[in-house]
């Protein structure tokens, strides 16, 4: 039996060679695992030439952020910052908080992470300062010192809240680059600057652009939404859906440097004071909003407060900020953030319990939350300076206000729908009960509520009052049921002989009295209308009825309409009924001048015939 054989070869050109000087007396299957190996020796070879060939050649298209290589310090004057030794400078921890004056940075730059030689720019966060010198120092010793004027900010933005200072192109490689900014409000302004090649600059500046004009397209969408939607629902929440994204489209505008195409000599402060303030007030709209989405029925005294409260709160610490000046200079975001987090939290409480009591609007509200929420917290965690994330995170921002901004727009369409419903509801439930109201319970015509509520008779109509004769026996003889169902069933003959007159109405007025409204040319017309009615009623057998009717008759007393009162004609009406019982009941009577005459004495005896 063979040994195994031990072959240590340092390269891959020596093991192929013997591998071909032992192929005659290795066995197949040896060979194939000499084959094996060999194939993956090049792949590993492969990969590490590729990896070698990334990291060891130049970064000519990378951007080399100068945060973690930066030192400062601060001094009470420009010289004094700039005659500090490197010795002096902080070069960890919270370096970037200083609140003196003028603020020192300095960078030596290695010369494996430039990103080329020539053709390169410095950028920071444009954020306000009163004035700043950037030093350029380079290995041959040359010094080039640049004056940054705030206008420079709008004569040279990048998009994302940056500008750009070229860096003078020397022979010498660039190993320095040191700052004194004068009285800066943001520790942004120090901590984020970074150098990328001009080309760079240059292409991301305008994929960047693009973007930021493809949010703010996002964000008009919904602002055209809410205009027409307020003219149909005039809601308060719409109106804050609305100044939400009105000011999440004037932060855009603002923080990404847009707004320079349109007011080139924008002053730097103002602008950098205009941000934040659009930014506050976006999120305390979009409380506002939430506030709005959520039922009322759902919404509790406490979280109604609560939200209040939370939109309040990130708008008076501006307030502050806005009167503080210098004293709130570089922790003014540090305090605007932190007033953020209650804020933060009573809306998810707020959002929480809404949900649980199974609140249509607060699914939207938290559906269009949760990324701005996400991004907020990430936010937050690199502020207290537990994480970094870079540049990505300041985009974010605006990808969360795209999709709380249309989400927030479906749900203010969702809470129309529901709102609309319940009007609807609401409605169909009024007109059910003004039916209710309006109708007789028992033979389902309309009431004397009803009959009250006309209130003239006017020309070419005619009123009949008819009375069932002798109703009190029926109900003593036959009981109250039977009673009843004559009523119902002269009532049913009395609504089906109006069919073929539109516009005639019939009323119960109470007990076994009805009223009939209905048009008419004349007297003689109108007395025909009356006999029909009381032949038909006279005609009654009850076949029709599940138990047996007695017989029935009524009288009739009718008047013309010129115009007069209702109660009125009522009276005159009732007069001539009684003129009909006093002539033997079971006829019709047109009111006229004497009849009202002959029966004035006995009007108040209707209710109670003989």
């Amino acid at each position: 039996m063979r040994k195994p054989l031990a072959i240590e070869f340092p390269d891959l050109i020596h093991l192929r060679q013997e591998g071909k000087r032992l192929a005659a007396r290795l066995p197949g299957t040896v060979l194939e695992w000499e084959g094996r190996a060999v194939g993956l020796y090049r792949v590993m070879a492969l990969i590490a030439c590729v990896f070698g060939l990334v990291w060891a050649g130049p970064l000519a298209a990378q951007t080399l952020p100068l945060k973690s290589l930066t030192c400062t310090a601060g001094a009470e004057s420009a010289r004094g910052a700039f005659d500090l030794p490197r010795g002096q400078l902080q070069c960890s921890g919270s370096r970037f908080g200083h609140r003196d004056r003028f603020v020192r940075t300095s960078v030596e730059v290695p010369r494996r992470l430039l990103p080329g030689s020539n053709g390169l720019v410095w950028q920071t966060e444009a954020s306000d300062f009163t004035s700043m010198l950037v030093r350029f120092t380079y290995a041959d010793g040359t010094q080039r010192l640049i004056d940054v004027d705030r206008q420079m900010a709008a004569r040279n933005w990048f998009a994302g809240n940056r500008f750009n200072v070229p860096i003078p192109d020397e022979a010498a490689r660039l190993v320095a680059v040191d700052t004194v900014v004068e009285r800066p409000y943001s520790a942004a302004t120090t901590a984020k600057a970074r150098i990328l090649t001009k080309a760079r600059s240059a292409e991301k500046h305008y994929l960047r652009s693009l973007a930021y004009v493809l949010v703010i397209g996002l964000l008009i969408l919904p602002l055209i939404y809410d205009l027409l939607f307020y003219r149909i629902l005039r809601q308060p929440f719409v109106l804050w859906h609305l100044g939400m994204v009105g000011a999440m489209t004037c932060y855009t505008l603002l923080q990404s440097g847009l707004i320079f195409e349109f007011l080139p000599d924008l002053e730097l402060g103002l602008r950098w004071r205009a941000t934040a303030l659009a930014f506050v007030l976006a999120l305390s709209s979009a409380v506002m909003v939430v506030r709005g989405l959520i039922e009322d029925r759902l919404l509790s005294r406490g979280l109604n407060a609560a939200l209040i409260a939370a939109a309040l709160i990130p708008i008076l610490v501006k307030i502050v900020a806005l009167i503080g000046g210098e004293a709130l200079r570089i922790t003014v975001n540090a305090w605007l953030m932190a007033s953020l987090v209650p804020s933060a939290l009573m809306v998810l409480i707020a959002v929480a319990v809404a949900l649980a009591r199974g609140s249509r609007g607060a699914r939207w509200a938290a559906l269009g939350l949760s990324v701005l929420m996400a991004v907020g917290l990430l936010r937050l965690l690199v502020g207290m300076g537990l994480m970094e994330f870079g540049f990505a995170l300041e985009d974010g921002v605006f990808v969360a206000m795209v999709v709380l901004a249309i989400l927030t727009s479906l749900g203010v369409g969702d809470r129309f729908l529901a709102l609309r419903d319940d009007r609807d509801q609401a409605r169909n439930q009024a007109v059910r009960l003004g039916q209710m109201a309006n109708t007789d319970g028992l033979t389902g015509l309309a009431n004397r509520r009803a009959f009250d509520m006309v209130a003239r008779l006017s020309p070419g109509e005619g009123l009949l009052l008819a009375d069932i004769d002798r109703f009190k026996a029926v109900n003593d003889k036959h009981g109250h049921q039977i009673g009843d169902a004559v009523l119902c069933r002269v009532a049913a003959i009395l609504r089906d002989a109006l069919v073929d007159r539109p516009g005639a109405r019939v009323y119960r007025l109470g007990g076994e009295e009805f009223a009939v409204v209905a048009r008419t040319a004349d007297g003689p017309e109108l007395m025909q209308l009356a006999e029909k009615l009381r032949q038909t009623v006279t005609r009654i057998d009850g076949s029709q009825s599940p138990v047996d009717l007695p017989l029935v008759t009524v009288s009739i007393g009718a008047v013309l309409g010129h115009g007069q009162l209702m109660h009125q004609a009522f009276a005159d009406a009732d007069a001539a009924l009684y003129r009909a019982k006093d002539s033997g009941r079971d006829c019709s009577v047109l009111y006229n001048a004497g009849t009202a005459k002959s029966t004035a004495g006995r009007f108040h005896d209707t209710l109670n015939p003989a």
